[in-house]
């Protein structure tokens, strides 16, 4: 219950924010109790930091598991860019399937008027991604500054999230209806190469 209580609060705070979820409508969607809500989480505050945690979490394992090992010191540049290019298509892949919907909404939300929460967790649990990405990305690109490097990590990121932050331009730009297996691989492809090129002296 405490399970499903989480997934539906974060389908419930992603389209209505925590002001706009009423605690009596998650319950219901979840066939059980307001009670439920107060002996899980302590009330709704509770549940909005236990669905944050959630997101962030899954998201932290997303890139860990298995393990993505960082190159050593001498290690090619071709290297570098597969760790680099299996980061980002992590990401990617995720985000084309059906459950990012509902973490893309709750986080698109806090993106735009972010709560102390979240930035904290954000803070918590991305900035070692984000660190990892960035180390390659400066390695393979020397001549770039630190400001450099963090952007070029966070425009690559964006790419591999605006596969759903994106989806209805995505649908009307590729001209069908659902994404398929064979289009997703296209994309993932294309994002790839792409990541190669930028990152290429």
């Amino acid at each position: 219950m405490k399970q499903r209580l989480i997934e539906t609060a974060i389908e419930k705070f992603g389209k209505h924010g925590l002001d706009g979820a009423s605690t009596r409508d998650i319950a219901a969607a979840a066939d059980t109790a307001m009670s439920s809500i107060t002996y899980h989480f302590g009330g709704k505050d509770g549940l909005y930091q236990a669905a944050a945690e959630h997101i962030f979490s899954h998201l932290r394992n997303l890139l860990s598991d298995p393990p993505i090992d960082l190159p050593s010191a001498d290690a090619s540049d071709e290297k570098r860019l597969d760790v680099v290019c299996t980061m980002l298509g992590r990401v990617a892949g995720f985000m084309l399937r059906d459950e990012s919907a509902a973490f893309s909404l709750f986080i698109a939300r806090e993106q735009q008027l972010p709560s102390p929460l979240v930035r904290e967790l954000m803070r918590n649990h991305m900035e070692q991604t984000m660190s990892r990405l960035s180390g390659q990305i400066a390695l393979l690109r020397p001549e770039m500054d630190q400001v450099d490097v963090r952007a070029t990590a966070l425009f690559l990121f964006g790419m591999a999230v605006t596969l759903r932050h994106s989806r209805t331009a995505l649908h009307l730009l590729m001209e069908v209806d659902e994404i398929d297996q064979k289009l997703k691989q296209r994309l993932l492809t294309r994002l790839d190469t792409i990541i190669r090129a930028a990152l290429k002296e």
